[in-house]
């Protein structure tokens, strides 16, 4: 049973901004924005608010994605925005844009056949060539390009993305894109647009108490008050703020029949909880894989001695020495897997209690046995 929030909580800032852009856009103001947070924290809802209200102002929107899925494709997210519009659309017969078509056949394959035969176009004239696109697109009532997950896209599409930020001012394009805080050529882009002040930046926040709350409301079609408190609570614990996560997490509470709605009310289990649900164990499994296998193998060894953990201890489960140690806790940290705890000077702890409990169920439980004996060996060795 799925169980989704009919409306965003706990975004009316960003809400705010992304009026604010598509406003400036329509007086031929350009502007580039982006979203910036760990998966399932909102990003994409977002986008689909964006292009809600560019859509009933009448704006065109062009809306792709990057993918970490496969092979990676050249130029993916904006192939799939162009064709998102064109599909339905056709694509413009402006004259002024048949000089780009040679550029812009990389991207349109209807264009393909007036490329000019061995000229290799650079990056730049692609890119420019896409703003001229965009520009004669957004003519009467400005343009939105969306492009998500840019931390899995190429870097020719970073390029391009760059370039286009960088050259919007005066042009009636609003780019909006999503990326997760991963150490990369996306991310080392944002924080330079940032810096340069070309385009705003906000990284979303896990919601508060309060605001999960109304989520949890939201999604079971309640008052937050009429759903009992050890639901509340569970998910706080659980969830850490995460929307995806509450959203998961209620729809197995559902399936489970440990939350259940009677003619009294709904009604919880004493302790709602149990296993990790299956899609948030497969997500964490795709994300390991991601990782090089020292990082993969030193959070395997941390989720194995909880939600918390001491820099020592994981140290002597894993038999780093302290630069390969610290090397891959950083890099762990720049994957928005794990945090500094600040109570302590030599502890980390997981975002989420639930990211330990999924990486440990990811594993074969004869693998999980072998794992829980090597650590508590080491520790009773030390």
């Amino acid at each position: 049973m799925r169980a989704t929030s009919p409306v965003i909580v706990g975004r009316d800032e960003e809400i705010g901004l992304l009026s604010s852009a598509l406003d400036a856009v329509r007086r031929r103001s350009g502007r580039a924005l982006f979203f910036v947070g760990e998966a399932g924290i909102g990003k994409s809802r977002l986008v689909g608010e964006c292009a809600y209200r560019a859509y009933g102002l009448g704006m065109p929107v062009l809306r792709g994605r990057a993918t970490s899925t496969g092979l990676v494709v050249p130029f993916r997210p904006l192939v799939e925005a162009l064709s998102s519009r064109f599909r339905a659309a056709g694509t413009p017969t402006d004259p002024e844009l048949a000089p780009y078509h040679p550029a812009l056949a990389r991207l349109v394959p209807e264009w393909r056949q007036e490329a000019s035969p061995g000229y290799p176009e650079t990056v730049v004239e692609l890119a420019e060539a896409l703003l001229r696109l965009l520009s004669v697109l957004g003519r009467e009532s400005g343009c939105t390009i969306l492009l998500e997950d840019l931390h899995d896209s190429d870097t020719e599409t970073i390029a391009v993305v760059e370039y286009v930020i960088d050259n919007l001012a005066d042009l009636p394009i609003l780019l909006l894109g999503t990326l997760r805080p991963e150490a990369g050529a996306a991310l080392d882009l944002v924080r330079s647009a940032e810096r340069r002040q070309a385009a705003g930046v906000r990284e979303l926040k896990p919601l508060g108490d309060d605001q999960m709350r109304v989520l949890t409301g939201a999604c079971l079609e309640a008052a937050p008050e009429e759903i009992p408190q050890v639901v509340h609570q569970r998910l706080a614990e659980r969830a850490g703020g995460n929307p995806y996560l509450v959203e998961v997490l209620l729809a197995d509470l559902l399936d489970t029949d440990q939350l259940r709605q009677s003619e009294g009310g709904w009604e919880a289990a004493d302790d709602p909880g149990g296993p990790v649900p299956s899609g948030i164990v497969r997500s964490w499994a795709r994300r390991l894989d991601r990782l090089d296998e020292p990082v993969r193998e030193l959070l395997l060894a941390a989720a194995t001695l909880g939600g918390q953990f001491s820099v020592t201890v994981l140290q002597t489960v894993t038999g780093f020495e302290d630069r390969a140690l610290f090397t891959h806790l950083r890099s762990a940290v720049e994957a928005g897997v794990i945090a500094p705890d600040g109570a302590a000077p030599d502890r980390y702890a997981f975002r989420h209690s639930l990211t330990a409990e999924a990486l440990i169920s990811s594993l074969a439980p004869a693998e999980r046995a072998s794992l829980a004996r090597r650590a508590a060996g080491a520790v009773e060795r030390s």
